[in-house]
């Protein structure tokens, strides 16, 4: 029997209103596309909805973290200077004024959910010499992101506040990311991780040698560590 698509109705009526295209025959396209992509039917129907310039957020926001993932994946291939092959002419939005608009920067805007993080970051994202500012800027935005999370006014250093505000055990830590000591002691490591590998050198020294590639990679996976966060539970310190 064939697995029934689990698509965002709303966001299929937004795209039957853009295409003029019947329900029917637009669920079909999707799981075409889903089957193409090789990402699953809710990522395809979002991936779609943003090539046709529907606001995503809402339904974005809604799916599992590993769809999630697959949308951004997905994004930079679909926004590149090629436009899809199955796009029909009858609603291409043609650029204003006759000017090209830089796949770069749609990149930036579809790949960075956090209000916060892409107003600090899109200006510096869109140059095109000291990217090392962006790890400096990310690294600090998710410092600051657990502190307020956590209630943590006094001065710290990164390092302690994760372990204090991300602690191994569910049952010691003020933001709890799950109640399996497992899932929490990864998270836990993974801050700790870009705390130690990446905040410390980006803050101690300078380095030409980060691309812009690296850099929107870099953003786009705080993104994703902070949509986390926004998502854990909090409670007062044990």
């Amino acid at each position: 029997m064939r697995k029934r698509t689990r698509i965002d109705s709303r966001l299929l009526r937004k795209i039957v209103q853009k295409t003029g295209k019947p329900e029917k025959y637009l669920q079909e396209q999707i799981s075409k596309r889903a089957s193409r992509l090789g990402v699953s039917s809710e990522a395809a129907q979002i991936l779609w909805a943003k090539q046709l310039e529907i606001g995503t957020a809402v339904a974005l926001r809604k799916l599992p973290d590993h769809v999630q993932e697959q949308v951004r994946s997905s994004l930079p291939a679909l926004f590149a200077d090629r436009e899809p092959r199955t796009r029909s002419k009858t609603y291409q939005t043609p650029p204003k004024h006759g000017r090209r608009v830089d796949p770069f920067s749609r990149a930036i805007d579809y790949l960075l959910a956090d209000q916060e993080l892409k107003s600090r970051c899109s200006d510096l994202l869109r140059k095109h010499r000291h990217l090392d500012r962006v790890l400096r800027e990310t690294t600090t935005i998710l410092e600051s992101r657990i502190k307020r999370l956590a209630s943590i006014t006094g001065p710290i250093n990164p390092e302690p506040l994760v372990n204090k505000a991300l602690n191994p055990d569910p049952a010691k830590a003020i933001i709890i990311v799950s109640t399996d000591p497992g899932e929490q002691a990864g998270f836990h490591s993974l801050c700790r991780g870009i705390v130690l590998a990446f905040r410390h050198r980006a803050h101690h020294q300078l380095d030409e040698k980060v691309t812009r590639e690296d850099a929107l990679k870099f953003c786009a996976f705080i993104d994703v560590v902070l949509a986390i966060l926004g998502r854990a539970h909090v409670q007062p310190p044990p």
